[in-house]
């Protein structure tokens, strides 16, 4: 059974590489940040989605990143006094999935799903889900 999803609180702009204005982001990396921001119920903000392979050697990248497949973001909450909330919170939504990356910084979390998820980008349109 298919399911349609239409992303609410996020833009394909604010995954795009800022060196080259290229990339999209997983589907479901779109489907889990929207998830983060209803359960947060406030402002998420990407610092960073997909790198082109110059950015992310620009900003110490790791050479087999996710960000360079569109299934990475560096995510934060609006007000940086609330982190250790928000971690708390990713930490819950996202650290029990199999294959999953996530890592916590003192201003924003790191958050990847498995690479085999870069075979399905989002353009920005609607998320098409496979529920089975």
């Amino acid at each position: 059974m298919a399911m349609k999803y239409s992303p609410e609180f996020f833009q394909p702009k604010e995954f795009r590489c800022p060196c080259c204005g290229g990339g999209q982001p997983a589907a479901l990396l779109v489907l889990f940040l929207e998830t983060l921001r209803r359960t947060w119920d406030g402002p998420v903000m990407v610092n960073s989605g997909y790198r082109c392979e110059r950015h992310n050697r620009e900003v110490g990248g790791a050479p087999q990143s996710r960000h360079l497949l569109g299934c990475a973001a560096d995510v934060r909450p609006s007000s940086p006094e609330l982190i250790e909330p928000f971690q708390f919170l990713v930490g819950r939504l996202a650290g029990r999935l199999s294959g999953w990356e996530l890592k916590l910084y003192p201003r924003f979390v790191h958050v990847a799903v498995p690479r085999p998820e870069a075979a399905c980008l989002w353009d920005g349109g609607l998320l098409n889900l496979e529920v089975k």
